[in-house]
């Protein structure tokens, strides 16, 4: 067991509508991306890849570290990796992991490539949304390595639904939430 876990406590309360109407609010929607989900994630639906620009732009908003090596990925290679992962034939439990493939692609921009190309059915895993619902005692870890994508992503549907939202609705409650903890 974690030994942070026992020396902390659970809030009081659920992630459940109240908390989302209380924390999606405070989220700032930045114009990047708000073009993420309006723009960019219809045409990646349409072509059924990234585009290497728009791959590049979903690392400036969610990889910002690691965008220099993705600026070296070959176009074609982008193309190719993302059609095979965002494929309808594709397995959800492979699309992660292929995209993975791609130098510099871990789990947090994964799932964000994922989340634009599909809101509705894939959630973005970061350590902060983990924080929140590892907190809660929803998950047994904050770290987004080493849990399972397909149990987070099963969850934030389910608590969703509880919440009548939005993945992404919850998901940005939860970050709105991680900052408030901050302050």
């Amino acid at each position: 067991m974690n030994s942070a876990k026992l020396n902390r406590t659970a809030p009081s309360g659920t992630v459940d509508t109240a908390f989302v109407l209380k924390y999606e609010p405070l989220y700032v929607l930045t114009d990047v991306e708000s073009d993420l989900f309006s723009s960019i994630g219809p045409k990646v639906v349409t072509r059924e890849s990234y585009k290497r620009k728009h791959f590049l732009k979903v690392a400036e908003w969610k990889a910002v570290g690691v965008l220099p090596r993705l600026e070296s990925i070959d176009s074609g290679d982008i193309d190719f990796v993302t059609g095979a992962a965002l494929d309808d034939g594709t397995p959800n439990h492979l699309r992660l992991p292929l995209l993975q493939i791609l130098p510099g692609v871990g789990v947090p921009l994964a799932s964000t490539l994922l989340t634009v190309f599909n809101p509705k059915k894939f959630s973005i895993m970061d350590t902060r949304s983990l924080s929140v619902l590892y907190d809660y005692d929803l998950v047994p870890t904050d770290n987004p390595t080493s849990m399972d994508y397909q149990t987070y992503r099963k969850l934030m549907k389910s608590l969703a639904k509880g919440a009548n939202c939005a993945p992404i609705d919850l998901y940005r409650a939860l970050i709105a939430y991680s900052r408030q903890s901050e302050d």
